[in-house]
């Protein structure tokens, strides 16, 4: 389905960025792995997938961010698709939110985003696919999530103003937002006792899988989802919005 197709997916060493990179290196496509901390296991996964290449990245900085692109570009010939997968999470209440977390969220989870959509604008091929990974809690505001519910909802409005400025390209940019996935940062932002709370608002019953993140992701990179632009796509299991 992405046979040779060049997919840089950002903070895919661990997480549901790992389970995009598998699941595009199984449909063919050849991956860039980034990571900031992660780098062990970014490189392990690297063997897994048989990636194009490791690269460590940091989203919020402009001329690191413009150099893999370069450095991509002249390894691989051109970039087809990116997934804006790196983000952050500091759970607060609004009251004790801090304006060092705030700023940190925002710097990673958005403007990290802008930055990477704008560098790889030289680079990608008409009719590529940018794909940004935002969150339920982006369009309905999480619990203890005040930072980054502002960040994911940012990501909303800055695909809708992508998919708009490139789709005289064929470039389709949409937005996947995932609910309540089983992941590491799940156990960190949101306490066992209100995750059983929240259980009962799943129409499915149950968290979902990273894989099922990937899955979809892995679609609207394909030529199936060419005519699918400017849309956020909500992956959580029916969930209601009584939180």
């Amino acid at each position: 389905m992405l046979k040779n197709k060049v997919a840089i997916v950002t903070g895919s060493s661990v997480g549901i960025g790992a389970a995009i990179a598998r699941k595009l290196a199984e449909e063919g496509a050849k991956v860039i792995v980034t990571y900031l901390t992660h780098s062990t296991e970014a490189d392990r996964l690297s063997v897994e997938i048989g990636a194009g290449c490791v690269c460590c990245l940091d989203v919020t900085d402009r001329l690191h961010v413009r150099r893999m692109m370069e450095d991509v570009t002249a390894d691989f010939g051109n970039i087809d698709i990116l997934v804006n997968n790196a983000g952050i999470n500091h759970p607060a209440d609004f009251d004790k939110q801090t304006d060092e977390e705030w700023d940190e969220v925002l710097n990673v989870d958005l403007k990290g985003v802008f930055i990477c959509c704008q560098e790889v604008l030289p680079y990608i091929t008409d009719n590529g696919r940018i794909i940004n990974i935002g969150s339920l809690s982006g369009r309905y505001g999480g619990p203890r999530t005040p930072s980054y519910a502002a960040a994911k909802a940012g990501t909303m409005a800055l695909t809708h103003c992508l998919a708009r400025f490139l789709g005289h390209r064929g470039i389709t940019v949409n937005n996947v937002e995932p609910g309540m996935i089983e992941s590491d940062l799940l156990e960190v932002s949101m306490p066992k006792k209100l995750r059983e709370k929240l259980m009962p608002s799943i129409l499915l019953g149950r968290l979902g899988k990273k894989e099922e993140i990937a899955a979809t992701v892995a679609f609207l990179a394909s030529e199936g989802a060419g005519y699918i632009t400017g849309q956020m796509i909500g992956v959580n299991g029916g969930i209601w919005t009584n939180y």
